[in-house]
């Protein structure tokens, strides 16, 4: 009889164990979900910058061509100055809606 309260004793400890364990890994497993949401954020910002960041060279580059300081031919330009209108026209067919 001693075997068995023994053995059932062992096994609550087994099992008071494994749930100490469990709770260790959801919590480690719940700051892991809060670091990537982080960084799902920080990327998401850094592409928008980026995106940001793009425009002002291509706008740097335009006004660089247009003033003349920047050897290019004139067909570079006027790609940008016809991405330009075509955005400006989708911008006025929304405003249109």
């Amino acid at each position: 009889m001693d075997k068995e309260i023994s053995a059932i004793n062992d096994i609550r400890v087994f099992i008071n164990n494994l749930k100490d364990e469990l709770n260790l890994k959801n919590h480690e497993n719940s700051k892991i979900k809060e670091n990537i949401l982080s960084k799902e954020q920080e990327i998401s910002a850094l592409n928008s910058n980026i995106t940001v960041l793009n425009d002002q060279l291509k706008m740097l580059k335009l006004a660089s061509q247009l003033d003349g300081n920047e050897v290019g031919s004139t067909t570079d330009v006027k790609l940008m100055i016809n991405e330009m209108v075509r955005e400006i026209d989708k911008c006025i067919a929304l405003i249109n809606k």
